[in-house]
């Protein structure tokens, strides 16, 4: 907002998935100051030109995947309850049916884009001119399968033998998850032992299940006038009812009828979670208004008391059970990721490959030098051409992407922005040396990566740190996921890329949003790991700097300007 003319997305732009059910809460409400009040999930209209490029989380659909995933003890509906804060993402229920809900979105018949009255985007993939530069989004989830010319048994050979391997890495996956549901469990049942036996601790559990109780009531009735016989008004009176049914017993009761009891409310938080998860469909296909605001004020005062409960009744898991959870959590998005795409190869086929695309491409940016040779080409996509980060560096998707687009770029092309990697990243190229590349997907995600250079990741990551040197990665920034503050804060730090252009160079400036105990903070210039040069036999410098940004020149090096 502010001085800003447009605002690009590099895509994912609702996460897990993107289904339709989730736009609401996960696009439209947090992008609101961007959107005109009467905005809905079926027209959004933007107050500012808002263009986005679809990730490979909004052409996921994950129905099968979902429901394997979502039987593990890492994402079930009880340990979601006992330990609220180890998880970093929602396993959805489906999916986008590969790219609809996204189409549905933001794609329109043609005609003009107007802010504030009409904001629909021409295709998946498309170009715009403005202020002296030529702007082209790609579509680069079509543009991770091979070439033709590899042909297709090959492909479809190479794809079975890794979902072979993934399968194996798969079930290794699920023990791991079994053993720590185990102790999980234990944890939680030592939990309940020890607050039965805590009399004054258990009273002290009478006020927010009352304040649960009564928030849930008020939701219910709300729900009965607008939407009576809805399956989310039976979800939240089932809930409801498992919470009153459930009474609170005198705190003279026998410690093992008050750890029952504790069980018991255990699996009415559970029910509580998917009844107020079930509101999600609901709230989307209800038009703003207010009864809609209304009934969400209601929905969030609900989840307030089950936040308030969950602090009240259970202690953190243990750190090193967390600290493993994370872990697996990560482990079993890349995993699934990686499965999704291998799956999918197995039934490769040549015109799978997106020749159309690359012709457009072609096309575009030759005409673009042509006839405005002193102009500035900026392209932008979803997944980066490089990366450092350990569960993306060097993939079959990011060397496919780069392989596709590598010679329609060289020498044509003065910015390249992408996303897929979540942290920020400046890249310097041996095979685009006057390119400026950037990956800019820190924008919220929980989950920020560390990268391959790491000195505390090298030895496990040599394969695709020397992978990376044969790709032709000389230098490279990274923040997110540390580096530290000068005043101790070690949160992570989102980001967003401001572009500034002149008609000398484009400037690009990371802006870090550190998240604190209490909130958030800027943090510009933005800290970040600096490995100035990639040697060949010994580890890269991992130097902690203040970037304030890169200028990005014509025809010379791309300079990192640096507070330090």
């Amino acid at each position: 907002r502010g001085a800003a003319q447009m605002v690009l997305h590099m895509g994912d732009v609702v996460y897990m998935t993107g289904e339709k059910r989730l736009y609401d809460r996960y696009f439209r409400r947090p992008y609101a100051p961007f959107l005109t009040p009467e905005s809905t999930v079926d027209r959004l209209v933007f107050r500012l030109p808002y263009l986005p490029v679809p990730g490979n989380h909004d052409y996921y659909d994950l129905t099968r995947v979902a429901r394997l995933v979502s039987g593990a003890p890492l994402v079930g509906p009880g340990l979601r309850a006992i330990a609220r804060e180890v998880f970093s993402y929602n396993m959805s229920r489906g999916g986008s049916d590969m790219g609809r809900a996204y189409m549905e979105a933001f794609v329109g018949p043609p005609g003009d884009y107007r802010p504030g009255e009409l904001t629909r985007l021409p295709n998946r993939y498309y170009r715009f001119s403005t202020g002296g530069v030529d702007f082209f989004a790609l579509d680069s989830n079509t543009l991770e399968a091979p070439p033709a010319s590899v042909g297709p048994a090959r492909v479809r050979a190479e794809a079975a033998r890794e979902v072979e391997i993934l399968e194996a890495r798969a079930r290794s996956l699920q023990r791991e998850l079994r053993r720590d549901e185990e102790a999980l469990e234990r944890w939680g049942s030592a939990r309940r032992k020890g607050l039965a036996r805590n009399p004054a601790a258990f009273i002290a559990l009478q006020t927010p299940r009352e304040t649960l109780i009564l928030a849930l009531g008020t939701l219910l009735a709300g729900l009965r006038e607008l939407a009576p016989g809805s399956a989310p008004a039976a979800a939240v009176e089932d809930a409801e009812r498992a919470w009153r049914v459930a009474e609170m017993p005198e705190p003279s009761a026998r410690p093992s009828t008050l750890e029952g009891r504790l069980a018991t409310w255990d699996t009415a938080c559970a029910r509580t979670s998917s009844a107020l998860t079930s509101l999600e469909p609901l709230l989307a296909g209800m038009p703003d208004g207010p009864k809609k605001r209304l009934l969400l004020t209601h929905r969030d005062a609900a989840q307030e008391a089950l936040i308030a409960w969950r602090t009240a009744s259970s202690d953190a898991p243990p750190e090193d059970v967390s600290d493993r959870l994370r872990k697996l959590t990560d482990t079993a998005l890349d995993l699934q990721r990686e499965l999704a795409l291998a799956r999918r190869r197995t039934h490769y086929r040549a015109d799978d490959f997106d020749a159309e695309q690359l012709r457009w491409l072609d096309e575009g940016l030759a005409e673009s030098v042509r006839l405005r040779p002193d102009g500035w080409r900026v392209v932008y996509l979803h997944h980066p051409l490089y990366t450092t980060l350990t569960n993306h560096c060097e993939h079959s998707d990011v060397q496919a992407v780069r392989a596709n687009l590598l010679d329609v770029l060289r020498n044509r092309v003065h910015l390249v922005l992408s996303g897929h990697s979540h942290a920020f990243e400046w890249i310097r190229s041996r095979d685009l040396p006057y390119t400026g590349l950037f990956v800019t997907g820190a924008g919220g995600q929980i989950s920020l990566r560390r990268a391959v250079l790491d000195p505390r990741r090298l030895l496990q990551y040599r394969g695709a740190y020397q992978r990376l040197l044969q790709a032709g990665v000389v230098e490279c920034a990274v923040g997110g996921r540390g580096p530290e503050a000068a005043d101790g804060e070690r949160g992570p730090v989102y980001h967003y890329l401001n572009v500034e252009v002149t008609p000398e160079a484009l400037r690009v400036r990371p802006i870090g949003v550190r998240r604190l105990r209490d909130g958030y903070r800027r943090e510009a210039p933005m800290p970040v790991y600096h490995a100035e040069a990639l040697p060949e036999n010994t580890s890269p410098p991992w130097e902690r700097r203040l970037m304030r940004g890169v200028e990005v020149s014509r025809h010379r090096l791309p300079k990192p300007l640096w507070d330090d």
